[in-house]
């Protein structure tokens, strides 16, 4: 016999039935009924099928002297195993397409492959005749039971080439699983087999033990329990190369016509003596959740797994008592070589050392690393990339995994960059570990989370037809909580809404692939009408309960039943609000654009049901928007079912009187608790609140370059603040600082921030100036979802600063929006003056700059009440660092979806407001510039904007010059209307452009005006004696940061 690794499947198997005849090949079930028993299939016998079905080939087809291609389609039983080896003794190549594709994919592997025979067996005999409808020139064959093969008599077929004269050639065709379109074809050799006998050869780590095929050699025999089926890799493994190339594994197999299930495992594990599973996770659980199920696990060299996780809950409990194998591999490179890591580690993978891969991070998601396979003449042995896809040298798998956060040598996958979901504003999501959890639940067969090119995501559900549940209100009542969990795994575009859930029909299943996994694209594809009609607005989804208002008969509607109504109603929508108190906002329980338009959909439905009212135009974004708690929600409603009509209120007075309504809660209660002042120091102790975002690192490194800081104390909400902090810029690695640094874990929301009196007592008996840099910088919510953590946490300093003996300064980091309203109130001082805000109607008209409006009259108040020194620094538009080297600029939200809409419409605004966008370092600067002057009698206000401000063309001109984008130039007036009109009728329309965050904010930014100036800056000019100008240069070198994908602009334009 060959040596290891020269060794062909055909010449093998007949070795074992000249030299051990009575070797186990596989064992089959006699019946379906598995008490009947099974039948043990030897090698000698294998070997008789396969010479019956290359005679029988020869007599239908003739050799082949070319390597033709010849497909078979049947039930996963024996046969597959016999046409292979029999077809290759015949001089042909094997395809083997799944029964499960749709007929256009199986004909298109057909044709991609040049084939035109077809072996089949009876069962699938409509399956062939509708293929042959489509492609009339097919050639097909029946062959015969597997009984009657196994009962033949042939002759031999002789198959007894010298290994190195014919391992490269073609001898069976796979298939990739086609998540991104039609599925293609991998044709494999005898050398990519050897590869497997190969890896016994692999080199081992001292003290550990190599993962790969080897793990199959049973050196005294030995069963193992497959349920994948022959067209998929692990299932022609299982049924070929196991019983053949190992010593020695035979795969068991169930009935045919059987699906697998916990059941059935359970069944065979009782009738066979199984050292080993190789099958999906979902059949190992079903039978583990069955009394004693734990039991059948116990006496398992191991459990091989592969298309999909266990449940953590389920991995301890198998990890206790056999060894987990999670297997990586695909078609086209195999298993990837592993290591077996520690039992703790069982839903780890580790990678073989002498392995040649790459993990490889992915740029556009955090942690996340994609992995790279290589390929040249020193992994020709080892690597069945040399002969699946010759000349290869690189290989990117698209497979996306992620690192271990204390062991960096394991790898948990995580996804495809294939299932990676595109919505139509840029945002980037991974829907696997949702999908993986909504497809745990009992009565769901399979979960797909689409949205590409969509406002939205929306959810595709297969139902388990066992689950007894046909009402589709009720199913999805059934499945929603798992929904609602799987939602908290989601970003916020991202997450599942109740009306865009759609339930597949038993008439049409999810396509999968071999191994069980759904083949997203083309499931895509099978729905796509029906996905259409999801999305259609004008589809109100009316398929899960609405509560109705209840009436008195004397009375009619009155507010209590108008209250519970508008809470069973949010609550149905969105469980993770059932605490919301009637005065709390929904923002701080996470509401959302997405939410708030199933509110608006569920309210008119609702409202249409209980009061038959057609016209319910009046409840839209904007009235929840605006009256974002159950309370104010509730007198809306009540309003309009107590007069019959909706009257909008004063939205001026009503948002003036909910800012002062804000002050006045958050000041009310403080007092002075330490009435002695420590005496001034010139060493100072400065405390940032808001460490890790864009501003927070630069205001530490400018910090570490004073001599006047001796500590800086950093709260951060975030455990990894130190590490993100960091490395966030830099200078900040390589910054040697005598000043003393020390992070504390801290939630600003919470009473002392949550800290326990040792860390409290710290801050409040060591520091001198408190930096509060923590806010929310999101345009397009309203004002209460501000309160917490931000107010909240700025009652919090304020607290501390009267409780403390130093009466540390409070410099805040305020916004320009606070009185970004300013030239309307006061037209004839067009220029926002350097005083604090304590006017509510200076604010711009959008939650931020009314929080900031509120956080500035809150500190104005506690200094004038309790002399507590503040400092307030205004931000206009942040900008880059003045040496781009420094750092990169984070994509600004309102800026990038500025420049999307004008790369969608051709056209960009003119004149929208001055450049007045200040180098992030100079901020920062300015800030320590503060803290090393002294705090005055009267509140100090700097509006930190670019002293030498330049003509918004200059942005233009980047954009057409340097960047290269073919943009006309418009008023502002114009290029709303030119938008509007793009988004019309269906704003989806515009890819990556919600209106309301374009439009609100652009006319309240500037309306077309390019003023020099918005604001004074006479005491910001004292704080920075030279700011780097704004150059066409330089904002190119920002926007470059942003990974505009100008190529893909430059195309759709």
């Amino acid at each position: 016999m060959a040596e290891y690794g020269r060794r062909t499947l055909p010449q093998a198997l007949d070795h074992h039935a000249r030299a051990v005849p009575d070797r186990l090949y596989a064992s089959i079930p006699k019946e379906m009924n598995l008490s009947n028993g099974f039948q043990d299939i030897t090698c000698k016998d294998m070997a008789r099928c396969t010479d019956f079905i290359a005679h029988w080939i020869e007599a239908r087809f003739g050799q082949s002297s070319s390597f033709e291609t010849i497909a078979y389609l049947g039930i996963p039983d024996l046969r597959s195993a016999a046409v292979f080896l029999g077809a290759v003794k015949a001089g042909y190549k094997v395809l083997l397409p799944s029964p499960r594709n749709p007929p256009a994919v199986n004909l298109s592997l057909m044709e991609q492959t040049y084939c035109v025979k077809l072996l089949h067996t009876s069962e699938l005999l409509p399956m062939i005749n509708q293929l042959k409808v489509e492609n009339s020139e097919i050639l097909t064959e029946e062959i015969p039971s597997f009984n009657h093969i196994l009962n033949s008599e042939p002759e031999d077929f002789p198959f007894d080439p010298h290994y190195e004269e014919v391992k490269d050639n073609p001898i069976v065709v796979l298939h990739s699983s086609g998540s991104t379109g039609l599925p293609r074809p991998i044709t494999m050799t005898h050398a990519t087999f050897a590869v497997l006998d190969n890896e016994r050869k692999l080199p081992t780590v001292p003290g550990r033990r190599n993962r790969d095929f080897s793990i199959w050699d049973f050196k005294t025999g030995g069963r193992f329990y497959t349920v994948f089926p022959y067209f998929h890799l692990a299932g022609f493994l299982s049924l070929l190369v196991n019983p053949i190339l190992t010593e020695a594994s035979s795969p068991v197999l169930g009935p045919p016509l059987m699906p697998p299930s916990g059941e059935l495992l359970r069944s065979v594990m009782q009738h066979q003596e199984i050292r080993a599973l190789y099958l999906p996770p979902s059949i190992a659980e079903q039978l583990l959740r069955e009394p004693n199920g734990l039991d059948f696990f116990k006496n398992l060299d191991f459990l091989c797994y592969t298309g999909g996780p266990f449940s953590p809950e389920a991995g301890q409990q198998l990890s206790r008592v056999t060894e987990l194998c999670p297997l990586y591999g695909s078609t086209e490179a195999f298993q990837v070589p592993q290591l077996v890591p520690a039992p703790e580690d069982w839903a780890w993978m580790e990678w073989n050392p002498h392995f040649k891969l790459e993990m490889q991070p992915l740029p556009e998601e955090k942690d996340t690393f994609e992995l790279v396979l290589f390929a040249n003449e020193s992994t020709e042995h080892m690597s069945a990339l040399n002969h699946n896809l010759p000349g290869v040298s690189e290989y990117r798998t698209k497979d996306l995994f992620k690192q271990h956060p204390q062991k960096h040598s394991l790898w948990q996958y995580y996804g495809r960059k294939d299932d990676i979901v595109v919505l139509s504003n840029g945002g980037k999501f991974n829907p696997v570990p949702a999908e993986l959890l909504i497809q745990s639940h009992p009565a769901v067969n399979g979960a797909l989370v689409v949205g590409t090119g969509r406002v939205q995501a929306a959810l595709l559900v297969e139902i388990n037809q066992e689950s007894g549940q046909e009402d589709i209100g009720r199913l999805i009542s059934v499945i929603w909580p798992t929904v609602g969990k799987a939602n908290q795994l989601l970003p916020g575009q991202g997450q599942i809404m109740k009306d865009k859930i759609l339930l597949s029909r038993s008439t049409k299943p999810f396509v999968r692939a071999g191994k069980g996994t759904v083949v997203r694209k083309l499931t895509e594809n099978l729905y796509e009408a029906e996905i259409d009609e999801v999305y259609d607005d004008s589809q109100l989804n009316p398929s899960f309960r609405l509560p109705d208002i209840q009436t008195n008969a004397e009375k009619g509607f009155d507010m209590k039943s108008v209250v519970n109504f508008v809470r069973d109603i949010v609550v149905s929508a969105f469980p993770e609000m059932s605490a919301v108190t009637d005065n709390e906002s929904f923002f701080s329980h996470g509401l959302d654009s997405i939410k708030i338009n199933q509110l608006v959909s569920d309210f008119r439905l609702a409202l249409r049901k209980s009061t038959k009212e057609e016209d319910l135009s009046w409840i839209t974004a904007r009235l929840i928007f605006d009256h974002p708690t159950i309370k104010k929600l509730s007198w809306q409603i009540f309003e309009f079912l107590r007069t019959g009509h909706y009257q909008p209120p004063d939205h001026e007075a009503a948002r003036v009187e909910d800012m002062q309504e804000l002050v006045d809660r958050y000041v009310a209660g403080l007092s002075i608790s330490s009435q002695s002042l420590a005496p001034s120091r010139s060493q100072r102790v400065v405390a940032i609140i808001g460490s890790t975002g864009y501003l927070g690192p630069y205001i530490l490194s400018s910090l570490l370059q004073t001599d006047f800081v001796s500590r800086v104390i950093c709260l951060n909400r975030s455990h990894d603040a130190k590490q993100r902090t960091l490395s966030a810029v830099p200078i900040l690695q390589n910054q040697g600082s005598t000043c003393q640094i020390s992070f504390i874990t801290a939630d600003i929301g919470k009473e002392n921030f949550g800290l326990d009196d040792k860390d409290y007592n710290l801050l409040t008996s060591t520091v001198d100036e408190i930096i509060f840099n923590s806010w929310n910088p999101n345009f397009s919510i309203p004002l209460a979802s501000f309160e917490q953590p931000f107010l909240q946490g700025l009652r919090t300093v304020m607290k501390w600063s009267l409780s403390s003996s130093r009466r540390p300064r409070i410099i805040y980091v305020s916004s320009i929006a606070a009185v970004g309203n300013w030239s309307k109130i006061y037209p004839d001082q067009p220029l926002a003056p350097e005083k604090p805000a304590t006017d509510s109607r200076i604010a711009m008209d959008m939650g931020y700059g009314e929080s900031k409006n509120v956080a500035e009259h809150m500190l104005v108040q506690v200094h004038e009440k309790y002399g507590v020194p503040v400092a307030v620094i205004r931000a206009g538009q942040i900008g880059g660092p003045s040496d781009p080297s420094l750092g990169s600029w984070p994509r600004q939200g309102w800026l990038f979806s500025l420049i999307k809409a004008s790369v969608k419409i051709r056209a960009f605004p003119a004149k929208v407001s001055p450049l007045d966008w200040i180098p992030v370092d100079s901020f920062a600067s300015a800030i320590v510039a503060i803290i090393e002057t002294k705090a005055d009698m009267a509140p100090q206000v700097f509006n930190m904007v670019h002293p030498q401000p330049e003509p918004w063309s200059l942005f233009l001109n980047v954009l057409q010059k340097q960047l290269k984008l073919e943009l006309a130039s418009m008023s502002l007036s114009e290029w709303l209307n030119k938008l509007d009109q793009s988004l019309s009728p269906n704003p989806e329309n515009l890819s990556g452009t919600p209106k309301l965050k374009i439009h609100d904010f652009l006319r309240t930014l500037g309306e077309g005006r390019e003023d020099d100036m918005r604001c004074t800056i006479n005491n910001a000019k004292t704080l920075v004696a030279h700011v780097t100008p704004l150059s066409e240069d330089l904002l190119a070198a920002w926007l470059m940061s942003w990974d505009l994908g100008l190529e893909d602009m430059k195309t759709k334009m």
